[in-house]
């Protein structure tokens, strides 16, 4: 490849660069960070828990810290298998997010550059599109999300690779593994709608999907092959969820656009009170520069394809009012898709790419003298509304670990604790740490702290889900305090002091009021075989039968406990049952294979026979084996085709035609 043709991709590869660095040293240079929301009460605590058992030399298959236990690399938004996240695997949570920013927002802007440049756009057109796709408002009101802005930075690369499916392939893989699925569905079917817009009047519209759909297909399935190590355990444990049906209507409408709200598409100096950090589900500004380009683009592009592009773009604009107008409701109410839809605002990716396609074209009519300085205005104004977007804070924020965290170690041992739920829903502090120390969202996790109730996680199995629901359902605290020593919850933190009640004892007040409950907490239980029978396999009315004595439990990893006790009747075990345990009895009789029964809807008790037994239990899925026999097999097979078209290359030469890929 000669030096003339690497220029231009090097050029603007350099200048994307630029920009993204200009974006964020006002942030790296003081030694500040982004620490807004998600990106501490979800990222973080997956991150560095991920990183901690990986160190350990074990794959992270099982979390017993989070909602009674629950599935660890299937939870698809922790992106384990995710190449993007190896910063995390080196460096500490600040410096692994802002290598992470850094390289996703340059991965966003070159793939959209080259894509447009694809379209035969100029190189300074190309060069704005991609401004204002990787600095529009869009983007960046995902900072906080790890997930999403890796997955929308691959979003170009449908588009760009759109009839070449190996590379097709490996870009959905990798958006796969990146952990938000819903953005590819509709990503391909964007690129879908994209390719049908721009294609020239004279393709035959059948043919065209004929053969598409057949390199589509391949890529899809060649792509499900290389992401199976997530995809098989990930479908598993959407299956099993809480959201295995999808939402309602009362979900899926909340934080939709509103009439007013589409001006912030051009400037959120056009919405007053706007704020980016607050209102992410409604931040898609283009700029007031890339809005003109935009809409000087669609005048110009010619009438076939601006009235494509202008329909798609409707289209979004529709279903992002969510329920605001009679149409969009209808939309949200009788397409069965968008039930797997959390909040219309999430939808507005799909305008994001089209914006930059209009300003791009909107470019190119530009007089050549005019774009550099308008380039110059469109990447300050795109840089003033984006530095600072983000709140900041010390980069020392997600190491300090606050005063709770140690409190609790001290007090909880192997058992549980609980935060009430009015303590979940204040997400409030005395300033920064204070707030990061309350052990919100998932941030118990790192700290190895099991705790009965979280929040923010997705996909959360169903059974232990309607357990936390049923703890915070009770109508006082008192009532909830019944139920938890069965569960193991040793102590309840809650925000205002509780009415006096035998059940619970005030134990001190660390950033939240403290209370334990009396008598003994125990994640495993001996039961009489009448009690044992007696224990119910739904969500219990009660709490466990008086009879019931405490059994220590122990973890000696994250995937494996075992409990052992003495005499013929039942163990109840307050740990979720769920698919791929195994459980193996080992008694004076030998050692044989244990069934679990459902106990207290989330749970499960064994049978035990007479004399001293132990009863060891292994989580081994087998949709994790498949899963990553199935991408071996496939990385295997996609090597020795890269390898095959090298050598083929390498005979004939890169003057020579390229087989297709």
């Amino acid at each position: 490849m000669t030096r003339a043709r690497i220029a231009p991709e090097a050029r603007a590869a350099a200048i994307l660069t630029l920009l993204v660095c200009a974006l964020f040293a006002p942030v790296w240079l003081p030694g500040l960070t982004p620490f807004w929301g998600d990106l501490t009460y979800l990222h973080l605590p997956w991150q560095q828990s991920t990183t901690q058992v990986l160190q350990a030399g074990r794959m992270p298959l099982w979390d017993p810290q989070l909602y009674f236990g629950m599935p660890m690399a299937a939870n698809m938004q922790r992106a384990v298998f995710y190449p993007g996240t190896l910063p995390f695997r080196f460096f500490g949570f600040a410096s692994g997010a802002a290598l992470f920013h850094a390289l996703h927002y340059v991965l966003a802007g070159w793939l959209m550059w080259l894509w447009l440049r694809s379209l035969r756009l100029s190189l300074r057109a190309a060069l704005a599109g991609a401004a204002v796709f990787m600095l529009g408002g869009g983007l960046l009101s995902r900072m906080s999300f790890l997930n999403h802005l890796a997955v929308l930075s691959l979003l170009p690369a449908f588009l760009l690779f759109f009839r070449r499916p190996a590379l097709l392939a490996l870009s959905l893989a990798a958006a796969f593994l990146a952990g938000y699925p819903p953005f590819i569905i509709g990503g391909s079917a964007l690129a879908w709608a994209v390719s049908a817009a721009l294609a020239s009047p004279r393709a035959s519209a059948a043919g065209l999907a004929w053969s598409c759909g057949r390199e589509w297909l391949l890529a899809g399935l060649l792509a499900a092959g290389l992401s199976a190590c997530q995809f098989l355990p990930g479908a598993e444990l959407l299956g099993l969820s809480r959201r295995g049906g999808g939402m309602g209507l009362a979900e899926t409408l909340l934080y939709g656009y509103s009439w007013r709200d589409l001006c912030a598409w051009v400037s959120p100096l056009l919405v007053p009170g706007f704020d980016a950090a607050v209102n992410w589900t409604r931040s898609s500004y283009a700029g007031f520069t890339g809005a003109l380009a935009a809409v000087w683009g669609l005048w110009t592009l010619g009438r076939r394809r601006s009235a494509g592009l202008a329909a798609l773009l409707g289209a979004v604009l529709l279903l992002i009012l969510g329920g605001v107008t009679p149409a969009s409701r209808a939309l949200w109410e009788h397409l069965p898709p968008l039930r797997f839809v959390r909040y219309p605002g999430n939808l507005a990716y799909l305008g994001w790419p089209l914006v930059a396609l209009l300003a791009a074209a909107g470019w190119q009519r530009v007089r050549p003298a005019w774009r550099r300085p308008f380039f110059a205005l469109l990447a300050a104004e795109l840089l003033c509304y984006g530095i600072g977007q983000a709140p900041r804070a010390p980069r020392g924020l997600f190491t300090d670990a606050g005063p709770l965290v140690p409190w609790l170690q001290e007090r909880v041992g192997a058992g549980r604790y609980l935060l009430s739920p009015l303590a979940l829903e204040s997400t409030s502090g005395r300033g920064v740490r204070d707030w990061r120390w309350r052990l919100y969202g998932v941030t118990n996790d790192p700290y190895r702290l099991r705790a009965g109730g979280n929040f923010g996680e997705p996909l959360v199995p169903k059974d232990s889900y309607a357990f936390m629901d049923l703890l915070y359902r009770q109508p006082s605290a008192a009532e909830a305090a019944r139920l938890l020593p069965g569960a193991g919850v040793a102590l309840l933190l809650v925000r205002d002091a509780l009415p006096h009640t035998p059940l619970l004892k005030p134990e001190g007040d660390v950033l939240w009021r403290a209370y334990r409950v009396a008598g003994t907490a125990a994640l495993a239980w001996a039961l009489s075989e009448g009690a044992g029978e007696d224990l119910s396999s739904g969500l219990p009315a009660g709490p466990l039968p008086s009879e019931a004595r405490p059994l220590a439990l122990s973890w000696p990893r994250d995937d494996r406990f075992e409990v052992a006790g003495r005499g013929r009747g039942w163990v109840f075990v307050a740990e979720p049952r769920y698919p791929g345990w195994r459980a193996v009895l080992e008694s004076d009789g030998g050692t044989v294979s244990a069934e679990p029964i459902p106990a207290w809807g989330a749970f499960q008790k064994f049978r035990v026979p007479e004399g001293p037994w132990r009863l060891r239990c292994l989580y081994d899925p087998g949709s994790w084996r498949v899963g990553l026999s199935l991408t071996l097999l496939c990385l295997s097979a996609f090597g020795l085709y890269w390898y095959n078209l090298a050598l083929r290359r390498a005979r004939t030469g890169f003057s020579g035609p390229a087989p297709s890929s």
